[in-house]
């Protein structure tokens, strides 16, 4: 399965944020580039507070990729769709014979004006 090349942060985790101290939030973003990339959890050992944000960031990866691969699916299952559409198409169009059709002047008179009798 292809694998999106990132995640998405929000705004509002900026509060949560601001509660760690710069080497806790190093921390955190280190473990979610590793978990992101490799899927590996992190164990923050007895810093509760890393542990948690963690867990809420981690389930939010989760689900972005989840809807990355999900997007990817039904991208997929279009572009079938558009090239069955298309190979139909072509082969309708090789199968009908082009010819064209001659009228004398008389004939696209009446096929112009078929009230007259002329």
């Amino acid at each position: 399965m292809k694998t999106p090349k990132g995640f998405f942060t929000y705004f509002h985790h900026a509060e949560l944020l601001e509660m760690l101290s710069d080497e806790q939030a190093g921390r955190l973003y280190k473990a979610l580039m590793r978990y992101g990339n490799t899927g590996e959890e992190s164990d923050f050992g007895s810093d509760s507070a890393l542990s948690m944000m963690f867990a809420l960031f981690k389930k939010e990866i989760d689900y972005n990729f989840e809807r990355y691969a999900e997007i990817c699916e039904m991208r997929r299952e279009a572009g079938k769709k558009s090239a069955k559409a298309k190979k139909e198409r072509a082969q309708k169009e090789s199968a009908e014979p082009h010819r064209l059709e001659t009228f004398t002047a008389a004939e696209l008179v009446k096929m112009r004006f078929p009230e007259n009798e002329y």
